[in-house]
């Protein structure tokens, strides 16, 4: 080769060489844009700035595409980065329709989706940050881009991103990720350093926005779920969390006992392919402290990786030790409990104690995250292919005693909330079809416009594990011994939280059936001809329409009877109100949002009726970020109701008292001492998380406030307590009543968030538009005696649990102790009233069966 050869190679070895190393270095490090390591001791980057470096990275390589996937419940942009190949990157369209196609067996043949699974790529979710104090993830996503697109990776980046596309969501809760930073960058050396905040870190949920994966009621478990659901089907997701801190280190797949009934085989053994081979790179490289097979249960499939089980989607949870946000902590040896301080064998290597850093964190988290990209990589075909046998399996193979189908008859208690449910249903990609004509199933007689949801389909587990009832297997620690508190819940029946009736059918049927595209809300109309106008009390959106109305200063009662009408009758509690043209209008707009049926009235001379005040209503609010105060608020919010936050100075130092400002003061399920003293009872299993807050945020509303709150029920207003909020009335007020189990333990009495069934009276106030028997969500919940109470005191019971079979879905030990004991008691003491709903009756804004026991408090008539 001539000299003048050989320097042209080198020339053009140059330029290329110079090409490659410019676009490596093109794409800048998380480090250099922020100013700081990843992970470095006591410092984190907020979502804006996460969101810059996404941003960042989009302009500088051709490998990461950002899109905004929704916005969050206080507008903030949410952000989704898609990393692939630059090959793949024009093709996204083509591989999601690839996913799309596999999810349906029923158009598409075996050798069809042997023929996609090769072509198409595996699509990987990458959930981060839900929970804005596990915060590692959120911050090792930065990194994590930036190794992908720059190929600095412990496998092949451009070989497995040709069959990998990667979707990597930073923070499912951007909202928070800016308030835990802004409050951890306030306090940052001072003793308040890592601690807690006084507020919670969702705007509603807190941490229950892991809890709201089948409701889909949160903004931000919308936005995520139509990535999963509606428009990418990953083959994979995981959810990267933080747990304690001082056992395993890490907590990765397989889970333990027991798995939920309707999740295919395959799913379990996938997910402990990719748990194991975590494990095992983890191993490999030196990591200590990974367990699998503890804490973590197969059964609860509320949360954001559970629910992708029952779509078949292969759904892994991380949980990583925790430190004090970004402070590094300091672990003794003998602080780290026996079974995390030996050998098993879903434990081999224990992790021996020290310092533990938030850098640890994300080191933990990028090498199990790569090693599953890997592992996803390396069995692509398969996963791709599994989806669809799941799917196939589901439209297929008919279980013994398996239901055919489950149909939600037309006629129900609340039309309305029955189409919701049905939105919920179809939101997360569930078949419904209405029959266009009369039919028999099972021997019973269902009319035409009744809703069946057909077991014959891709997404079969979910839709089964919402519609029927949970048995949780009995578990204990040893024979006859205490029994294994389930996760989370033991149930979660969708249609019983409803209070929608909806029935298996075991046997084929026959009927013409219409698929639904959405629900058949049906056209509102208002009657313009008759004098008076009403709105059912059975319908929960009729109270939305109600604030509506007396916002605007209409007139309106509550009958205290039934209502007769030409063809049917109102029950008791219905509103009742003149028709003008103002009420006209204001129905016209609020009924778009809140569908209810409006019905004429000629008369209402003989009706028994008390007139309604637009009641002025409290929420109390404490410093220790109670996330039941956060559905209430949302449920408010959700129907129009006004309300103002009562904090713990709003109860002293009022000389003129409560009952000038307000109606009705509502205290959302917490413990007593919190609420009066701001921290729980020392010795309390809480007592240890309740670390210091500066001074602004301590205390409870104290001896003042209880005093406060006796004065505005003496003088005519009505304190509501929820759930556990009940001892508050019975340690300070002294009602007469009690909670019957409060000194049970768990081998006498033992209900772990199930659903159980009362007893209503719906004649009286507070059980106005309920069903004679309703389900009722138990969740630390009471069962209260009662008794014949004395000097101004008076009470009414207005729901209790029957004598025998209360048990509707999940698990319950000791029925016994509970039965025949009250639910619900409506309390009066001199001018005013206390109303004690010792059940969730609006838990995480999912039991709208019995919502009407809060509204009807909100919305007591003057008698």
């Amino acid at each position: 080769m001539s000299h003048k050869k050989r320097l042209s190679l080198v020339v053009i070895f140059c330029v290329v060489f110079s090409f490659l190393f410019a676009s490596l270095i093109a794409q800048t490090p998380p480090e250099k844009f922020l100013g700081f390591k990843v992970g470095e001791d006591r410092k984190l980057a907020d979502y804006n700035q996460i969101m810059g470096y996404f941003k960042k990275l989009d302009e500088e390589s051709e490998k990461i595409k950002v899109e905004i996937i929704g916005y969050s419940t206080l507008k903030k942009p949410m952000i989704m980065a898609i990393i692939t190949s630059e090959e793949n990157m024009k093709k996204l369209d083509y591989y999601k329709e690839i996913a799309r196609k596999l999810k349906d067996p029923r158009v598409l043949p075996p050798e069809g989706a042997k023929r996609l699974s090769k072509d198409g790529k595996v699509i990987v979710l990458i959930t981060c940050n839900i929970h804005s104090t596990e915060i590692g993830s959120a911050q090792m996503s930065m990194e994590l881009a930036y190794k992908l697109v720059t190929g600095n990776t412990p496998f092949p980046a451009d070989k497995v991103l040709r069959d990998v596309i990667v979707l990597l969501i930073p923070t499912t809760n951007p909202d928070g990720e800016q308030m835990v930073v802004e409050w951890y960058r306030k306090y940052l050396g001072t003793e308040y350093e890592g601690g807690r905040m006084p507020w919670l870190y969702h705007h509603y949920a807190g941490h229950d926005n892991n809890r709201d994966w089948f409701m889909f009621n949160l903004a931000e478990t919308r936005a995520v779920s139509k990535v999963l659901y509606h428009e990418w089907f990953p083959q994979i997701h995981i959810d990267e969390h933080q747990m304690g801190s001082t056992g395993a280190r890490l907590f990765i797949p397989p889970f333990m006992d027991p798995p939920e009934r309707n999740i295919h085989p395959l799913m379990w053994r996938s997910v402990a392919l990719l748990g194991m081979n975590m494990a095992y790179d983890l191993e490999k490289q030196g990591f200590k402290g990974v367990v699998h097979g503890r804490s973590f249960t197969g059964w609860w499939i509320g949360a954001c990786d559970d629910t992708s089980w029952l779509h078949n989607v292969v759904g892994i949870l991380s949980e990583m030790a925790s430190v004090k946000i970004a402070t590094p902590i300091y672990i003794e040896p003998n602080e780290i409990p026996k079974s995390y301080a030996e050998r098993w064998m879903n434990f081999p290597n224990p992790w021996p104690g020290g310092w533990w850093r938030l850098r640890d964190i994300v080191e933990y988290e990028l090498a199990l995250t790569f090693s599953l990209i890997k592992t996803a990589y390396l069995h692509k075909e398969d996963f791709l292919y599994n989806f669809y046998q799941m799917c196939k399996d589901a439209c297929e193979v008919r279980d013994p005693g398996e239901p055919y189908a489950f149909v939600i008859p037309k006629e129900q208690h609340d039309y309305p909330t029955a189409l919701k449910m049905l939105d919920i249903l179809m939101f997360g990609g569930v078949e419904i079809h209405q029959a266009e004509e009369d039919f028999i199933a099972d021997g019973k007689k269902y009319s035409k416009g009744s809703f069946v949801v057909l077991m014959s389909q891709p997404y079969k587990p979910y839709a089964k594990a919402l519609l029927e009832r949970q048995k949780y297997p009995e578990m204990r620690e040893y024979e006859e011994g205490p029994p294994i508190p389930p996760y989370d819940n033991a149930g979660w029946t969708l249609p019983l939280q409803m209070g929608v009736k909806c029935e298996p059918i075991k046997n084929p049927f026959s009927v013409k059936l219409k698929k639904l595209e959405k629900p058949p809300w049906p056209e509102p109309s208002v009657p313009a001809d008759s004098p008076y106008l009403a709105l059912d009390s059975r319908i929960n959106n009729s109270y939305a329409l109600a604030f509506a109305l007396l916002k605007n200063k209409v007139k309106v009662f509550r009958s205290k009877e039934a209502i007769k009408l030409d063809s049917s009758s109102l029950v008791p509690g219905s509103f009742i109100f003149k028709n003008t043209s103002k009420a006209r209008d204001i129905l016209n707009s609020a009924i778009k949002k809140w569908y209810a049926p409006v019905y004429p009235l000629k008369d209402i001379s003989k009706i028994k009726k008390a007139l309604l005040k637009n009641p002025k209503i409290g929420l109390y609010q404490s410093w220790a970020s109670n996330m039941d105060e956060g559905w209430t608020r949302y449920i408010f919010d959700n129907l129009g109701i006004p309300y103002k936050t009562l904090h713990n100075k709003d109860f002293r130092n009022r000389k003129k008292g409560l009952r000038k400002d307000f109606d009705v003061i509502v205290f959302a399920s917490e413990d007593y001492q919190i609420i009066k003293e701001g921290r729980p009872k020392p010795g309390s299993r809480w007592a240890r998380y309740f670390t210091p807050l500066p001074p602004e945020y301590r205390g409870g509303i104290g001896k003042e406030g209880i005093e406060a709150l006796k004065k505005f029920v003496e003088e005519g207003g009505i304190l509501v307590t929820l759930n556990q909020a009940c001892e508050l009335a019975f340690k300070e007020f002294k009602v007469p009543a009690s909670n019957a189990i409060e000194k049970l333990d768990r081998t006498k009495f033992f209900c772990p968030t199930s659903i159980l069934r009362i007893k209503v009276d719906p004649t009286t106030p507070i059980g106005y538009g309920m069903p004679e028997e309703a389900a009722a969500m138990f969740a630390r919940s009471l069962a209260m005696n009662t008794w014949i109470p004395s000097g101004f005191w008076n009470r009414k019971v207005v729901a209790r649990y029957p004598e025998e079979n209360i048990l509707l879905s999940g698990w319950l030990l000791g029925e016994d102790k509970i039965a025949r004991k009250a639910a619900v008691v409506d309390t009066q003491y001199k001018k005013g009233r206390i109303i004690l709903i010792g059940i969730r009756c609006q838990h995480r804004a999912q039991s709208h069966g019995t919502y009407k026991f809060l509204l009807n408090a909100l919305l007591y008539p003057e008698f």
